[in-house]
Protein backbone atom coordinates (compact mmCIF):
# COMPACT_ATOMS: atom_id res chain seq x y z
CA UNK A 1 0.00 0.00 0.00
CA UNK A 2 1.61 3.11 -1.25
CA UNK A 3 2.01 5.89 1.88
CA UNK A 4 2.59 8.88 -0.24
CA UNK A 5 -1.05 10.59 -1.73
CA UNK A 6 -0.96 14.01 -4.03
CA UNK A 7 -2.13 16.74 -2.37
CA UNK A 8 -5.32 18.15 -4.72
CA UNK A 9 -4.93 21.53 -5.34
CA UNK A 10 -7.90 24.29 -6.58
CA UNK A 11 -6.10 25.98 -9.89
CA UNK A 12 -6.74 28.60 -12.46
CA UNK A 13 -3.80 28.26 -14.28
CA UNK A 14 -2.71 27.91 -17.69
CA UNK A 15 0.05 26.30 -17.57
CA UNK A 16 2.68 25.16 -15.07
CA UNK A 17 4.24 28.24 -13.98
CA UNK A 18 3.12 29.79 -10.90
CA UNK A 19 2.89 33.01 -9.71
CA UNK A 20 5.90 34.27 -7.68
CA UNK A 21 4.97 34.36 -4.05
CA UNK A 22 6.84 37.11 -3.44
CA UNK A 23 4.15 39.25 -5.53
CA UNK A 24 1.35 38.64 -3.32
CA UNK A 25 2.84 38.97 0.17
CA UNK A 26 1.45 41.99 2.48
CA UNK A 27 4.96 44.14 2.12
CA UNK A 28 5.15 43.73 -1.26
CA UNK A 29 1.51 44.92 -2.13
CA UNK A 30 1.56 47.61 0.48
CA UNK A 31 4.87 48.78 -1.78
CA UNK A 32 3.13 48.50 -5.02
CA UNK A 33 0.00 50.69 -3.66
CA UNK A 34 2.31 52.77 -2.78
CA UNK A 35 4.40 53.42 -5.58
CA UNK A 36 1.33 53.13 -8.29
CA UNK A 37 -0.52 55.91 -5.71
CA UNK A 38 2.73 58.41 -6.59
CA UNK A 39 2.90 57.64 -9.96
CA UNK A 40 -0.84 57.98 -10.56
CA UNK A 41 -0.47 61.17 -8.52
CA UNK A 42 1.95 62.67 -10.64
CA UNK A 43 0.54 61.09 -14.30
CA UNK A 44 -2.60 62.52 -13.53
CA UNK A 45 -1.28 66.38 -12.80
CA UNK A 46 1.49 66.72 -15.60
CA UNK A 47 -0.50 64.98 -18.68
CA UNK A 48 -4.64 65.98 -17.62
CA UNK A 49 -6.19 62.92 -19.07
CA UNK A 50 -9.77 63.14 -20.02
CA UNK A 51 -9.53 66.98 -20.55
CA UNK A 52 -10.21 66.68 -16.45
CA UNK A 53 -8.94 70.45 -16.23
CA UNK A 54 -12.36 71.37 -18.18
CA UNK A 55 -14.39 69.67 -15.91
CA UNK A 56 -14.40 72.69 -13.36
CA UNK A 57 -13.97 75.84 -15.36
CA UNK A 58 -11.52 78.00 -13.74
CA UNK A 59 -10.24 75.96 -11.41
CA UNK A 60 -6.26 76.86 -10.75
CA UNK A 61 -3.36 74.47 -10.47
CA UNK A 62 -4.01 74.25 -6.74
CA UNK A 63 -7.31 73.33 -6.69
CA UNK A 64 -6.66 70.48 -9.65
CA UNK A 65 -4.32 69.16 -7.31
CA UNK A 66 -6.22 68.95 -4.61
CA UNK A 67 -9.58 67.46 -6.74
CA UNK A 68 -7.02 64.67 -8.63
CA UNK A 69 -5.76 63.75 -5.11
CA UNK A 70 -9.00 63.13 -4.13
CA UNK A 71 -9.80 60.77 -7.59
CA UNK A 72 -6.44 59.29 -6.98
CA UNK A 73 -7.37 58.57 -3.28
CA UNK A 74 -10.75 56.71 -4.68
CA UNK A 75 -8.61 54.86 -7.04
CA UNK A 76 -6.27 53.52 -4.74
CA UNK A 77 -9.18 52.48 -2.22
CA UNK A 78 -10.46 49.79 -5.20
CA UNK A 79 -7.01 49.20 -5.93
CA UNK A 80 -6.44 47.81 -2.42
CA UNK A 81 -10.07 45.78 -2.34
CA UNK A 82 -8.70 44.38 -5.50
CA UNK A 83 -4.99 43.68 -3.63
CA UNK A 84 -6.46 42.51 -0.69
CA UNK A 85 -9.07 40.02 -2.54
CA UNK A 86 -6.43 38.78 -4.36
CA UNK A 87 -4.25 38.01 -1.19
CA UNK A 88 -6.85 35.99 -0.01
CA UNK A 89 -7.68 34.27 -3.00
CA UNK A 90 -4.42 32.88 -4.05
CA UNK A 91 -4.08 31.06 -1.02
CA UNK A 92 -6.58 28.80 -1.93
CA UNK A 93 -6.35 28.78 -5.49
CA UNK A 94 -3.43 29.36 -7.40
CA UNK A 95 -3.13 31.39 -10.36
CA UNK A 96 -0.68 31.69 -12.82
CA UNK A 97 1.35 35.04 -15.25
CA UNK A 98 -2.06 34.98 -17.86
CA UNK A 99 -4.81 34.92 -14.77
CA UNK A 100 -2.20 37.62 -12.81
CA UNK A 101 -2.99 39.71 -16.24
CA UNK A 102 -6.31 39.20 -16.34
CA UNK A 103 -6.52 40.28 -12.68
CA UNK A 104 -4.66 43.37 -13.76
CA UNK A 105 -7.17 44.19 -17.10
CA UNK A 106 -9.96 44.00 -14.62
CA UNK A 107 -8.75 46.38 -12.18
CA UNK A 108 -8.19 48.91 -15.66
CA UNK A 109 -11.63 48.09 -16.63
CA UNK A 110 -13.01 49.22 -13.12
CA UNK A 111 -11.26 51.82 -12.24
CA UNK A 112 -11.83 53.29 -16.15
CA UNK A 113 -15.26 52.87 -15.21
CA UNK A 114 -14.75 54.86 -12.17
CA UNK A 115 -13.48 57.52 -13.95
CA UNK A 116 -16.57 57.85 -16.81
CA UNK A 117 -19.00 57.91 -13.83
CA UNK A 118 -17.57 60.70 -12.33
CA UNK A 119 -16.96 62.04 -15.70
CA UNK A 120 -20.77 61.67 -15.75
CA UNK A 121 -21.50 63.27 -12.49
CA UNK A 122 -19.65 66.50 -13.05
CA UNK A 123 -21.45 67.09 -16.67
CA UNK A 124 -18.63 66.41 -18.83
CA UNK A 125 -20.13 63.78 -21.23
CA UNK A 126 -23.15 66.30 -21.50
CA UNK A 127 -20.66 68.93 -22.50
CA UNK A 128 -19.03 66.30 -25.03
CA UNK A 129 -22.06 65.85 -26.49
CA UNK A 130 -22.58 69.34 -27.21
CA UNK A 131 -18.93 69.45 -28.68
CA UNK A 132 -20.05 66.56 -30.78
CA UNK A 133 -24.08 66.66 -32.08
CA UNK A 134 -23.42 64.20 -34.00
CA UNK A 135 -22.60 61.60 -31.28
CA UNK A 136 -25.59 59.54 -29.25
CA UNK A 137 -25.24 59.19 -25.44
CA UNK A 138 -23.90 55.64 -25.97
CA UNK A 139 -21.40 56.59 -29.08
CA UNK A 140 -19.93 59.26 -26.44
CA UNK A 141 -19.47 57.10 -23.33
CA UNK A 142 -18.20 54.30 -25.45
CA UNK A 143 -15.66 56.66 -26.95
CA UNK A 144 -14.75 57.93 -23.03
CA UNK A 145 -14.60 54.71 -21.68
CA UNK A 146 -11.88 54.09 -24.52
CA UNK A 147 -9.70 56.94 -23.80
CA UNK A 148 -10.23 56.01 -19.62
CA UNK A 149 -8.92 52.89 -20.42
CA UNK A 150 -6.04 53.70 -22.89
CA UNK A 151 -5.37 56.67 -19.73
CA UNK A 152 -5.65 54.11 -16.72
CA UNK A 153 -3.83 51.35 -18.72
CA UNK A 154 -0.91 54.20 -18.74
CA UNK A 155 -1.45 54.85 -15.08
CA UNK A 156 -1.45 51.50 -13.85
CA UNK A 157 1.19 49.12 -15.70
CA UNK A 158 3.85 51.07 -15.70
CA UNK A 159 4.01 51.41 -12.14
CA UNK A 160 2.99 47.53 -12.07
CA UNK A 161 5.81 47.20 -14.20
CA UNK A 162 8.44 48.91 -12.62
CA UNK A 163 7.10 47.57 -9.36
CA UNK A 164 7.44 43.76 -10.73
CA UNK A 165 10.95 44.82 -11.86
CA UNK A 166 11.81 46.21 -8.89
CA UNK A 167 10.34 43.08 -6.32
CA UNK A 168 12.21 40.92 -8.35
CA UNK A 169 15.83 42.21 -8.06
CA UNK A 170 14.49 42.62 -4.19
CA UNK A 171 13.66 38.92 -4.51
CA UNK A 172 16.90 37.81 -6.50
CA UNK A 173 19.23 39.92 -4.17
CA UNK A 174 17.52 38.23 -1.16
CA UNK A 175 18.32 34.78 -2.54
CA UNK A 176 21.87 35.34 -3.44
CA UNK A 177 22.28 36.67 0.42
CA UNK A 178 20.83 33.59 1.67
CA UNK A 179 23.05 31.33 -0.38
CA UNK A 180 26.44 33.35 0.79
CA UNK A 181 25.33 32.84 4.17
CA UNK A 182 26.99 30.45 5.89
CA UNK A 183 23.81 27.30 6.46
CA UNK A 184 22.80 26.63 9.20
CA UNK A 185 22.55 23.22 10.92
CA UNK A 186 19.38 21.62 9.99
CA UNK A 187 17.44 19.24 11.85
CA UNK A 188 16.95 15.74 10.45
CA UNK A 189 13.42 14.45 11.11
CA UNK A 190 12.73 11.04 10.57
CA UNK A 191 8.79 9.82 10.62
CA UNK A 192 8.05 6.71 11.61
CA UNK A 193 5.00 4.03 11.09
CA UNK A 194 3.42 2.62 14.23
CA UNK A 195 5.20 -0.41 13.48
CA UNK A 196 8.55 1.92 13.98
CA UNK A 197 9.67 1.69 10.46
CA UNK A 198 11.27 5.13 8.58
CA UNK A 199 8.81 6.09 6.16
CA UNK A 200 9.97 9.84 5.31
CA UNK A 201 13.09 11.89 6.26
CA UNK A 202 13.27 15.20 5.90
CA UNK A 203 14.84 18.59 7.09
CA UNK A 204 12.59 20.47 9.70
CA UNK A 205 12.85 23.13 7.72
CA UNK A 206 10.82 21.49 5.13
CA UNK A 207 7.89 20.41 7.21
CA UNK A 208 5.11 23.18 6.95
CA UNK A 209 2.32 21.18 9.83
CA UNK A 210 0.96 17.40 10.39
CA UNK A 211 -2.91 16.83 10.24
CA UNK A 212 -4.35 13.90 11.70
CA UNK A 213 -6.59 11.96 9.35
CA UNK A 214 -8.43 8.77 10.77
CA UNK A 215 -5.58 6.59 11.45
CA UNK A 216 -3.60 8.19 9.53
CA UNK A 217 -1.31 11.60 9.21
CA UNK A 218 -0.82 13.96 6.86
CA UNK A 219 2.56 15.63 6.72
CA UNK A 220 2.88 18.88 4.41
CA UNK A 221 5.73 19.67 3.39
CA UNK A 222 8.03 21.82 0.55
CA UNK A 223 9.61 20.17 -2.19
CA UNK A 224 10.95 22.53 -4.53
CA UNK A 225 8.97 25.20 -3.27
CA UNK A 226 5.91 22.93 -4.63
CA UNK A 227 3.61 21.99 -1.34
CA UNK A 228 3.75 18.57 -1.01
CA UNK A 229 1.52 15.80 0.86
CA UNK A 230 2.52 12.19 2.67
CA UNK A 231 0.19 10.33 4.24
CA UNK A 232 1.60 7.99 7.55
CA UNK A 233 -0.01 5.58 9.28
CA UNK A 234 0.90 6.58 12.64
CA UNK A 235 -1.56 8.66 15.36
CA UNK A 236 -0.88 12.23 15.87
CA UNK A 237 -0.12 12.06 19.91
CA UNK A 238 2.93 9.00 18.80
CA UNK A 239 4.54 11.78 16.38
CA UNK A 240 4.53 14.74 18.98
CA UNK A 241 6.04 12.35 21.54
CA UNK A 242 8.26 12.15 19.12
CA UNK A 243 9.57 15.53 17.93
CA UNK A 244 10.05 16.99 21.41
CA UNK A 245 12.72 19.89 21.41
CA UNK A 246 11.82 20.42 17.76
CA UNK A 247 10.63 22.95 16.54
CA UNK A 248 6.97 21.34 15.17
CA UNK A 249 4.80 21.50 18.08
CA UNK A 250 1.23 20.33 18.85
CA UNK A 251 -1.44 23.39 18.63
CA UNK A 252 -4.56 21.15 18.31
CA UNK A 253 -6.15 18.18 18.95
CA UNK A 254 -5.76 17.65 15.02
CA UNK A 255 -2.71 19.61 13.95
CA UNK A 256 0.82 19.98 14.79
CA UNK A 257 2.74 23.16 13.65
CA UNK A 258 5.85 23.64 12.64
CA UNK A 259 7.17 27.53 14.05
CA UNK A 260 9.81 27.54 11.32
CA UNK A 261 7.41 29.18 8.91
CA UNK A 262 4.78 30.89 10.75
CA UNK A 263 4.53 34.28 10.36
CA UNK A 264 1.84 35.65 12.62
CA UNK A 265 -0.75 34.76 15.69
CA UNK A 266 -3.96 36.17 15.04
CA UNK A 267 -7.06 36.23 17.59
CA UNK A 268 -10.02 36.97 16.45
CA UNK A 269 -13.39 36.83 18.32
CA UNK A 270 -11.76 35.09 20.85
CA UNK A 271 -10.23 32.18 18.72
CA UNK A 272 -6.80 32.17 17.86
CA UNK A 273 -5.14 30.78 14.66
CA UNK A 274 -1.14 30.66 13.37
CA UNK A 275 -0.54 31.96 10.12
CA UNK A 276 2.41 30.88 7.50
CA UNK A 277 5.19 32.50 6.00
CA UNK A 278 4.09 30.25 2.94
CA UNK A 279 1.07 31.04 0.52
CA UNK A 280 -1.48 28.93 -0.34
CA UNK A 281 -1.34 27.07 3.26
CA UNK A 282 -4.68 27.54 5.47
CA UNK A 283 -4.28 29.13 8.86
CA UNK A 284 -4.36 26.95 11.97
CA UNK A 285 -6.41 26.20 14.94
CA UNK A 286 -5.20 26.87 18.49
CA UNK A 287 -7.04 24.78 21.13
CA UNK A 288 -7.21 26.35 24.52
CA UNK A 289 -5.49 23.54 25.92
CA UNK A 290 -2.41 24.68 23.89
CA UNK A 291 -2.60 28.69 24.27
CA UNK A 292 -0.35 28.98 26.45
CA UNK A 293 2.59 27.03 25.26
CA UNK A 294 1.92 27.99 21.49
CA UNK A 295 2.05 32.07 22.72
CA UNK A 296 5.83 30.94 24.23
CA UNK A 297 7.32 28.94 21.44
CA UNK A 298 5.85 31.58 18.85
CA UNK A 299 7.86 34.76 20.97
CA UNK A 300 11.00 32.64 21.05
CA UNK A 301 10.79 31.37 17.08
CA UNK A 302 9.71 35.11 16.13
CA UNK A 303 13.25 36.23 18.05
CA UNK A 304 15.08 33.49 15.94
CA UNK A 305 14.32 34.64 12.26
Amino acid sequence: MSEQRNKKKYSLRFGNKDLPSFLVTKVNIRKLIFFTTVYSLVFINIFRPFNSESWIPGINNYNYFLYSSLMVLVGLALISISRIIMYFFVKKISIGYLEYLIWIFIEILLLAGFYVFIAYKVGFIDNYLLQNPDMKLWECILEILRKAVANTTWMLLIPYIISFLYLYNEHLIRDVINKTEPEKEKNVIQFKDEKKETRLTITSDKILYIESSDNYCSIKYLNNDKIQDFLLRNSLRNIADELIDTSLQRCHRSYIINFEHVSSLKKDNGEISLEFDIPNVKNLPVSKTYIDRIMDSFVIYSKQK
